[in-house]
C-alpha cells in the first residue's frame, strides 16, 4: 500500500474554528522530563501501545520529549483530519529521509512539485478498471500457492511468510509480469535487511551515516543494491522487449505527462517501482496474516465468509463483477484492519507553528496520528478490542467519524494502492476460503511488532484442511 493521493489533490484545509490563528502560547500536556531517560513503555518494540497510554493518559492531544525531539500526539478524527489536510504546516520532509536513501524520490519520500507531478502521473493507472486485467494474474499466483500446499501435505508453519511469498509473487505478476518466486530467498532478505534497518534507525536519537562502514551499514548497501539491481535489469529488459505486457510496468513507460509529453527516465521508474515492489507486498502481507487469524479465531465468522465465498461463485471463477458480491467478506478485511492496521501510524513534522485547539504546535515538531491507536478508542467504537465485521455493514459504517478510520491513511496522500490492495485481500481470502478450512492451535494469540508496518512479531501458524 503506498501513501500515494486521493483523487481530489486540491483538497482544503477543514474549516474547523479550533484551528484558530497563531495566538496559543501553551503546549499540550504530556509526561514530564525526557522519555529517553525514564521511559513509560519499552519504546522500540512497544510505541502502539505507547500511543494508546498517551491518549489514555493526557486526552486528544498531547506532547512528550524524547532525546532532542518533541512529538506531538493527535488522537480526535478532527485533529487527525486538520494534519492530513493542511499540507503547507505537515510535511513529511526530515521523517522520509532515511526511506528516501533507501527508496530513491518515490511517491512515499517525494515532496512539492515533484511529487505532484509523478502524482498526477501515476495516479490514472490505479483507476478501478485499469485494475480489473490484474484479476486473473492474482488468481494465479493464489491457485498456485494452494496447490504448493497440498504437495507439502498441507504444512504451512508460518502463514505469514507464506502470504509475504505470495503478494511478492503478485506484485512480480502485475507490476513487473516476471516471476520472482525463484528469487524470493534473495529478494525477500534483501527487503527484510532494508526495512530492519530503517525501523532501527527510526529508534536511534541519532542516525547512522549511510557511509559509516559498519557491518550493518555494509548490509544494509548490498541489500538495497540486490533490490535496485533485480529492478534495473528488469527495467532494462523491458525496453529492449517489443512485446506487449499487461502490468504496470508497461504503463509507467508509456504514461507521458500532459503539459510535457515527457516520460519517466530509468531513475524515476526505479524509484516508483521499488516505492511499490516494497510498500505493495509487506503491508498487504500483513494484513492477510492477521485477517485470517482473525477468520480463524472466529469459525462462526469464517463460516460466513465461506458461506458467502459459495453463493456468489456457484462454481465459476472468480471475476472482478463478482468481487463487489463479497460483502460480507469486505467487512471482514475491514474489521481486521480496524484492529491490525498494517500501516499503524504516520508521522508528520510542523513546517511552521500552528494552533489545534488552542494548544501550539511548534514548528519541528514531530506530528503523530496512529490508526492502531484510534482506531482502538472507546470514545469512537463500541468494544474496540472485540472484532465484529458488522461494524462495517451499510447502516453501521454511516456512523462511524470521518478519521476515525484511516488504515490507508488519508488527505491528498491517501495511499494510491488502496483499490488494489482491497481487491487483492478480497481475491486471496475467498479463493483460500472456498478451498480451505483453516485453524490456529488452541492456545495460540499473535504478538504485535510495531515494525515499519505492523507485523504478527512470530507469525501465524495454521493447519489447513481442504473443503
Amino acid at each position: 500500500m503506498v501513501e500515494g493521493t486521493s483523487n481530489n489533490i486540491n483538497q482544503p484545509t477543514p474549516s474547523n474554528t479550533n484551528m484558530e490563528t497563531i495566538t496559543a502560547t501553551q503546549t499540550p500536556p504530556g509526561p514530564k522530563g525526557n522519555l529517553v531517560l525514564r521511559p513509560p513503555f519499552d519504546l522500540r518494540n512497544k510505541t502502539h501501545f505507547f500511543i494508546e497510554w498517551m491518549a489514555d493518559k493526557y486526552g486528544d492531544i498531547s506532547r512528550a520529549k524524547a532525546g532532542p525531539f518533541n512529538f506531538v500526539f493527535l488522537a480526535k478524527p478532527e485533529y487527525i483530519e486538520h494534519m492530513f489536510l493542511t499540507r503547507d504546516v505537515y510535511v513529511k520532509m526530515n521523517e522520509g529521509s532515511q526511506l528516501k536513501y533507501l527508496l530513491g524520490n518515490g511517491l512515499l519520500t517525494s515532496e512539492g512539485e515533484f511529487w505532484l507531478k509523478q502524482r498526477r502521473l501515476m495516479q490514472p493507472l490505479f483507476h478501478k478498471q485499469r485494475l480489473q486485467g490484474f484479476v486473473q494474474k492474482i488468481a494465479d499466483a493464489t491457485n498456485a500457492m494452494m496447490n504448493d500446499w497440498e504437495e507439502r501435505n498441507m504444512s504451512v508453519p508460518d502463514f505469514y511468510r507464506e502470504m509475504n511469498q505470495l503478494t511478492l509473487d503478485i506484485v512480480g505478476r502485475t507490476l513487473l509480469s516476471t516471476d520472482l518466486k525463484g528469487d524470493f530467498a534473495k529478494v525477500n532478505k534483501a527487503m527484510t535487511t532494508v526495512l530492519e534497518s530503517v525501523n532501527k534507525n527510526r529508534g536511534r536519537l541519532f542516525r547512522l551515516p549511510a557511509w559509516l562502514p559498519l557491518p550493518s551499514q555494509i548490509r544494509l548497501a548490498r541489500s538495497r543494491k540486490v533490490l535496485e539491481d533485480t529492478i534495473a535489469e528488469i527495467i532494462s529488459a523491458r525496453r529492449k522487449d517489443t512485446r506487449h505486457f499487461d502490468d504496470l510496468l508497461s504503463m509507467l513507460l508509456e504514461v507521458e505527462d500532459a503539459d510535457t509529453a515527457e516520460r519517466m527516465t530509468d531513475k524515476q521508474l526505479r524509484d516508483e517501482v521499488l516505492t511499490i515492489f516494497i510498500a505493495g507486498h509487506e503491508t498487504t502481507a500483513n494484513a492477510l496474516a492477521f485477517t485470517l487469524y482473525l477468520l480463524a479465531k472466529h469459525p462462526d465468522v469464517k463460516k460466513r465468509v465461506q458461506q458467502e465465498v459459495a453463493d456468489v461463485l456457484t462454481g465459476a471463477e472468480l471475476t472482478y463483477d463478482l468481487l463487489n458480491k463479497l460483502e460480507y467478506t469486505t467487512m471482514v478485511i475491514k474489521e481486521s484492519m480496524r484492529l491490525y492496521p498494517p500501516a499503524w501510524v504516520t508521522v508528520r513534522e510542523a513546517a511552521k507553528d500552528d494552533v489545534i485547539d488552542g494548544y501550539l504546535v511548534k514548528h519541528l515538531d514531530k506530528v503523530v496520528v496512529s490508526p492502531y491507536a484510534v482506531q482502538r478508542s472507546e470514545k469512537y467504537w463500541t468494544e474496540p478490542e472485540s472484532f465484529d465485521p458488522e461494524r462495517f455493514n451499510a447502516t453501521n459504517i454511516k456512523s462511524i467519524p470521518k478519521f476515525a478510520y484511516f488504515p490507508f491513511g488519508g488527505g491528498s496522500r491517501l495511499c494510491i494502492g488502496n483499490n488494489f490492495a482491497m481487491m487483492e485481500m478480497q481475491l486471496v481470502i475467498a479463493l483460500m476460503c472456498n478451498k480451505f478450512d483453516f485453524k490456529l492451535p488452541d492456545d495460540f494469540v499473535v504478538e504485535t511488532q510495531p515494525f515499519i508496518t505492523l507485523r504478527p512479531k512470530d507469525g501465524v501458524p495454521l493447519t489447513f484442511v481442504k473443503r
